[in-house]
């Protein structure tokens, strides 16, 4: 179980340890790999099969940690906490 206050140090030790990070919006098809939120494990992006190319289903940033580690989070974070929820995995206690 974890909870809000766990999923906002997480998310704010990213944007601390981060050399750069860019923001992509839904839609956009400057992708090319599949892409998951290290904080509650969404799928970021979904292929597109008749084309083979993969397209941002769900708005995020995307971190430069340093030259070989890139990880990707929810851009909101009330998406993380829907989908830790639905996964049952979200304490509800004292986190507002």
């Amino acid at each position: 179980m974890i909870s809000r206050k766990e999923v906002v140090a997480k998310r704010k030790s990213l944007y601390q340890l981060a050399e750069k990070y860019h923001d992509f919006n839904k839609g956009d098809k400057r992708v090319n790999t599949p892409r998951l939120c290290v904080v509650c494990s969404r799928p970021l992006s979904s292929l597109i099969l008749n084309e083979n190319k993969y397209i941002i289903s769900v708005s995020h940033v995307h971190f430069h940690l340093n030259e070989y580690f890139k990880v990707d989070i929810c851009k909101d974070v009330a998406s993380c906490y829907r989908t830790l929820r639905q996964k049952g995995e979200l304490a509800d206690v004292d986190g507002g």
